[in-house]
């Protein structure tokens, strides 16, 4: 009685675990964003806001706020409300703030969700997810003239950078103490139990596993640029441009010159050489007189899908081995490379590709990959072997009661078995920009793929051009203002 009693209340837990994560699974990101993602990419920035703001109201306090307020801060910025974008990217670097703070006084649990998944947890945001986070709060500044405050941003992105290096060791450690532990048959749940004795690194090397896990990083590792780990030319860039040309001293100055001369390690180009020039010609006193920059951003960031790779459980019975959910990244393609800008003398600027936020992202998934696979490895193995041990328990207990085991494991390991696919979705595929003398017209015309504009620039200042375009069918957003 007594067995048959812990059987119907482990099946009990089981299923309600199962329903709860189909619930969650209803509830997705990846559904909620579906009707903003698409206002987002027909073009229609109104109606991209209206939604993304109704969205991110909606999950103050819940475990995708911040990357609601991520996306919110950028599709204001991109409709002209950079008020709202502001206050948006700053609720975000809140949470941010929030959960760094709180990382660095609670030690990481070696069990987290060993009956879940990653899906679960609060979204805590990746490296380049900060970066850009005050690199957008920078150009807003800037664009609201307000120097000071991009100074403070500017300042934030670099300190960001050397951040993420030293969060990418910490989960790498935790991931291999998570790892010795399973072996060793030490490693333990947030309940406080024991979870199954299971080797990642003999699973690892498991050919099937291999074979499969390394064709999915292969395609990652040819998006990989020469770019330093969680730098992104495009901040380093933009440092340059604002310390050059509203700078206050040599310091200033000097700033400038050593982010354009990280920016041509990674991103090599005429446009960038000559800033480097400038910048060199700064310190002897040596004005550039007016410029005008021409920022493009173009296409959309890569997504992520699921990808299933069987795992082996090493158990000596009918499984052997268990599907695993891992994610992948999915590149966009529909997008415009490189546009023009055109001067009073009918002379074309071709627009030198800045930075690809592929590469940046590839790198931060393939840094990231050793605590992704450790922790896949690890649930899935955990919840496996429990569902197997579940059903081995009730073996000899009425057909109803299998039968119900049986249903409840699979629903389990159906609703729980998810890669985390949340990602900020609206950041572009590629930043590139033109660098030419601001015409006496104060007119500049540009040829974006299909499209035409015609943007007013301020004679004798330097003057920044913002062009963002989504897709190849998509009006191209453009608007200007003056750095000094």
């Amino acid at each position: 009685m007594t067995k048959e009693r812990n059987s119907s209340k482990y099946i009990k837990f089981l299923a309600l675990t199962a329903g709860l994560a189909i619930l969650t699974g209803c509830g997705s990101y990846e559904k909620q964003s579906a009707g903003m993602y698409g206002a987002w990419q027909s073009g229609n920035a109104e109606t991209a806001t209206i939604e993304v703001t109704k969205q991110a109201e909606k999950a103050a306090g819940s475990r995708d706020e911040l990357l609601w307020r991520l996306e919110q801060g950028a599709i204001m910025a991109t409709a002209g409300n950079l008020e709202g974008s502001t206050e948006a990217f700053n609720t975000a670097e809140d949470i941010v703030n929030k959960y760094e703070e709180e990382a660095k006084v609670k030690v990481a649990s070696k069990g987290a969700s060993l009956l879940t998944n990653q899906t679960v947890l609060p979204y805590r945001g990746r490296g380049y997810d900060k970066i850009m986070m005050n690199t957008y709060k920078a150009l807003n500044f800037m664009q609201l003239q307000d120097m000071d405050g991009a100074r403070v941003e500017l300042n934030r992105t670099f300190q960001r950078q050397s951040d993420a290096v030293a969060e990418n060791q910490k989960r790498i450690e935790e991931a291999v103490a998570k790892a010795e532990a399973s072996k060793e048959g030490n490693l333990t749940g947030e309940d406080g139990k024991s979870a199954p004795k299971y080797d990642v690194e003999k699973a690892q090397q498991d050919p099937n596993f291999a074979a499969a896990s390394g064709e999915m990083l292969a395609d990652i590792e040819k998006r990989i640029l020469p770019y330093a780990d969680y730098v992104n030319p495009f901040s380093v860039f933009l440092d340059g441009v604002y310390f050059s040309h509203a700078g206050l001293d040599s310091a200033d100055v000097e700033r400038a010159r050593k982010s354009f001369e990280r920016v041509r390690s990674m991103s090599p180009g005429s446009y960038i050489d000559q800033d480097y020039v400038m910048a060199e010609q700064l310190a002897d006193g040596v004005q550039p007189g007016a410029l005008t920059y021409v920022l493009f951003s173009t296409g959309s960031a890569p997504t992520r899908d699921e990808i299933r790779i069987d795992i082996p459980l090493f158990l000596v019975s009918s499984v052997s081995y268990a599907g695993a959910a891992f994610p992948k990244l999915k590149y966009h393609e529909n997008y415009i490379p490189q546009m023009t800008a055109i001067d009073d003398s009918g002379n074309t600027h071709v627009s030198e590709r800045l930075c690809s936020m592929d590469a940046v992202i590839s790198k931060d998934f393939k840094n990231a990959w050793p605590s992704v696979l450790t922790n896949t490895l690890l649930t899935t193995a955990t919840k496996a072997i429990a569902g197997k041990l579940l059903e081995d328990s009730v073996r000899n207990e009425d057909w109803k009661v299998r039968l119900i085991a049986k249903a409840a494991n699979i629903g389990f390991q159906a609703a729980t078995n998810r890669a985390d696919l949340r990602t900020w979705t609206t950041l572009p595929k590629e930043f590139s920009y033109v660098r030419m003398q601001t015409p006496e017209s104060g007119v500049v015309q540009l040829k974006i793929g299909l499209h035409q504009a015609t943007v007013e620039v301020d004679p004798g200042k330097t003057n920044i051009v913002m062009v963002r375009s989504v897709n190849q069918m998509t009006v191209p957003v453009v608007n200007s203002f003056t750095l000094n």
